[in-house]
């Protein structure tokens, strides 16, 4: 019995010493074929610098009003803005490139200022100014032709200060459509969404919501996998009336093909062509570009391993990437990294029969394994 635990002991340690040369060899693989050295030359992109606090003025003292307008520049250039909270707290993401960060508030400059960093989180960059503007204006929302939908001030604290920005809000009713939101002053978000924001001018304004005959419908487009490649409306003006003809388009990424077009309701052109037409249906639609795995998608290192790229086990990691790792967001990027770091490594496995042995026995066939064991869990039907 002693015999036997130590020749297991044995084995083990072996077992262990051959996993971690392996992992050496895996490392000095990425290193020698440059694949690190790559990253590392195309340097870190800059990131954001966050700025987040309260805000409130000194006369009185005490803090702003929900929805009070605070803006970030850098220099004389407007990077960000945003609005208060119901606490009067505000946070910024300010892109680059550097230089000094100075802030408005509702049009008043702020006491604080600083200089840009990337990637830096400033949590309490508290935000004063002397005083807020004492003028408070009107807003008042309305609707043409009358009778064809509402127009709702949603935030609903008037009256407001110049550069508050108020939550609108256009519902229209049966058979219209919000065709664009009009005023003689201050300035909307997006002027074509039936819910948006204004930016209240230094004036009373009336803000209004107009409507058009015909009701309109969202074309959502998505890929499915999400790795094969991407779905686009060229015409890009949705919604849309029904019957309206919008031009689609897919393009393939790397290692897949296009295999066709679906969506709950509409008619295609063509269903089986990349570029094409979609009728739009009288409700809003998903439409759906399907990818395929090219013939023979790559498996790098266990193509490597095993010598070939048609050994039974490969068909399995197939398989198991297409029905598993690629409908999820997760498995699809794991999946892109995989392409990117493997080729290299498969590459200096390929070239030692030792290697290529010590790969399948330790690595690749315990996983082909344990996919097989599961596959009653992961198979469709």
């Amino acid at each position: 019995m002693i015999g036997q635990t130590s020749g297991n002991s044995l084995r083990r340690r072996r077992a262990g010493r051959l996993a971690g040369a392996l992992g050496l060899l895996l490392a000095l693989a990425l290193i020698g074929g440059g694949v690190l050295p790559a990253y590392a030359q195309g340097g870190i992109p800059e990131m954001p610098h966050v700025f987040a606090g309260t805000v409130s003025t000194l006369t009185p003292p005490g803090p702003v009003p929900e929805g009070t307008l605070v803006q970030a520049f850098v220099g004389t250039e407007k990077r960000a803005e945003t609005t208060t909270d119901a606490e009067s707290k505000y946070a910024l993401l300010v892109p680059g490139p550097g230089g000094t960060v100075t802030f408005k508030v509702a049009g008043v400059l702020a006491q604080e200022s600083t200089t840009w960093e990337s990637g830096e989180f400033d949590h309490d960059f508290n935000l004063t100014i002397d005083t807020m503007s004492g003028a408070v204006y009107d807003l008042t929302m309305a609707v043409a032709p009358a009778g064809t939908g509402t127009a709702t001030d949603v935030t609903n604290v008037p009256p407001y200060t110049a550069g508050t920005v108020v939550s609108i809000k256009a519902v229209a009713a049966t058979g219209y459509h919000l065709s664009q939101w009009t005023a003689p002053a201050g300035s909307f978000a997006n002027a074509n969404a039936a819910e948006t924001t204004f930016t209240m001018p230094a004036a009373d304004v009336t803000v209004t919501a107009n409507f058009e005959e015909g009701e309109l419908y969202t074309l959502t487009m998505t890929a499915s996998p999400m790795m094969g490649g991407t779905a686009t409306d060229v015409t890009g003006a949705s919604p849309y009336e029904e019957g309206e003809v919008v031009v689609i388009q897919a393009v393939v990424a790397s290692g897949y093909q296009f295999a066709r077009w679906t969506a709950t309701a509409g008619a295609f052109s063509n269903a089986n062509a990349a570029s094409t037409k979609f009728q739009m249906p009288g409700a809003d639609v998903t439409v759906t570009a399907n990818f395929e795995a090219a013939s023979g998608g790559a498996c790098f290192i266990a193509t490597a391993a095993y010598g070939s790229p048609t050994a039974e086990q490969i068909d399995v990691l197939r398989e198991f990437r297409d029905t598993v790792l690629l409908e999820s967001t997760a498995g699809s990027q794991f999946v892109a990294l995989y392409y990117k770091l493997s080729p290299p490594v498969a590459d200096f496995i390929s070239g030692s029969s030792f290697l290529r042995t010590l790969v399948r026995v330790l690595l690749v066939d315990p996983v082909v394994w344990m996919v097989e064991a599961t596959g009653g869990i992961w198979r469709k039907g």
